[in-house]
């Protein structure tokens, strides 16, 4: 089957997202004349190296085969590969992003800094480049390379694999400080552009997009995989305070967020396992989104804002209509029609259901009794407590405890 009417242009946002999908590796096109051939090793080599020129020919096009898959393989410890994807004298061409075939660990990484004459206070910055770079099987990327591309552009069956080694090439060493600056605030500006589309995502409540550019967020910042448990705790975080941070800039009401935040807190002290800490950023990604869409309060009346924000916070106090009236100096009839109208339910049912829902939070997270609870969310009254409660949750708040317990 083949796709006639398609053209290069259209097929490379289908072959960049497979490629990123199945093996988190990076790809840029090209149309002549061909300006963005550093993005290859995202500008290193020339950080490294300064002007450079090389022995082999990166590209050469035969009259018998024009369509190539080159596979370059760099002194400085990466792969990268070019491909020709048209017949034409300049043809259309798609690079792959660094990838190795094998993970570094912290001793290859100084051998490399030391061969290549980069000082020692690079190490934190070419550490983050190492480590970012997915670990591939170069033969399941060529697979998959040649079955993608010949599905929708049949001639390519014919191409060949060209194997470029420039691992025995000696470079000048000319380092530079102004070129290495250069090179980290180009990687600092993509982590920057990568985190704020994550982070604009998260705040428009779009959990899809929100988890796909958390995916591409990590797949380009140094994997949680490499770090030990301390550095990967202190990094989620810093991660959840960004995110809580974000979406207190938002219309969601800031008890939602903070709640949240202190849930993913205790969590991440919690959790000693290694996979289960490297999932948290997928698992805040989604509920702070969900937060944005189904928790915003931006409909709401700046009165009425207030009241809610009040109540939320002061669920342990006494919240009668009368001294709500007060705090917010309206008239009572007023604000439970107002409240009413703009909320669709009383206040009385409002509160009532923010308390159920605060003890349900301490009974999952401390080992309050339950006459404690009702205590602390405001409901002295124990049989009223356990009312609510049964009406709300669906089993007496004894029964919940015990089914915790179990």
């Amino acid at each position: 089957m083949a796709f006639e009417n398609i053209s290069t242009d259209d097929f490379f946002p289908l072959f960049k997202q497979t490629l990123a999908d199945s093996f988190k590796v990076d790809s840029f096109f090209m149309h002549a004349p061909y300006h963005d051939f550093e993005k290859m090793d995202m500008g290193l080599r020339r950080m490294v190296w300064g002007e450079y020129s090389t022995n082999s020919p990166i590209f050469s096009i035969a009259e018998d085969s024009p369509y190539r898959i080159v596979v370059l393989e760099s002194t400085l410890g990466f792969y990268n590969m070019i491909i020709s994807l048209t017949a034409d004298e300049e043809p259309d061409l798609i690079g792959i992003m660094p990838f190795r075939t094998e993970p570094i660990n912290q001793a290859n990484i100084n051998r490399i800094m030391k061969e290549n004459g980069i000082a020692p206070q690079h190490t934190s910055t070419m550490s983050h480049f190492y480590l970012s770079l997915p670990v591939v099987e170069l033969n399941d990327l060529i697979l998959t390379i040649e079955h993608l591309i010949t599905f929708f552009f049949p001639a390519f069956a014919d191409h060949r694999v060209e194997y470029v080694n420039y691992k025995s090439e000696k470079h000048a060493l000319n380092p530079s400080e102004e070129r290495f600056h250069k090179f980290s605030s180009d990687y600092i500006e993509e982590m920057h552009k990568r985190i704020e589309a994550c982070s604009k995502a998260v705040t428009s409540g779009n959990q899809s997009q929100a988890l796909d550019h958390m995916k591409s967020l990590l797949d380009y910042a140094a994997p949680f995989q490499s770090s030990p448990l301390p550095q990967i705790r202190h990094e989620l975080f810093a991660m959840n305070t960004f995110l809580a941070a974000r979406l207190l800039e938002t219309a969601v009401h800031p008890y939602y967020v903070f709640n949240q935040m202190q849930n993913f807190d205790l969590k991440i002290a919690e959790l000693n396992s290694q996979r289960a800490l490297t999932h948290l950023p997928f698992e805040m990604t989604r509920k702070y989104a969900l937060l944005a869409k189904n928790y915003t309060y931006e409909k709401y009346s700046y009165l009425i804002r207030n009241v809610v924000n009040y109540i939320d916070q002061h669920l342990a106090t006494d919240l009668s209509l009368s001294v709500l009236a007060e705090e917010f100096d309206k008239n009572p009839s007023y604000l439970s029609n107002a409240f009413k109208k703009e909320v669709g339910e009383t206040l009385t049912s409002y509160i009532g259901k923010q308390r159920i829902q605060s003890s349900l939070r301490y009974f999952n997270t401390t080992n309050m009794s339950v006459a404690e609870v009702a205590e602390a969310v405001g409901i002295p009254d124990f049989g009223y407590f356990s009312k609510l409660f049964k009406k709300h949750v669906g089993v007496s708040p004894r029964e919940y405890k015990k089914m915790l317990d179990k």
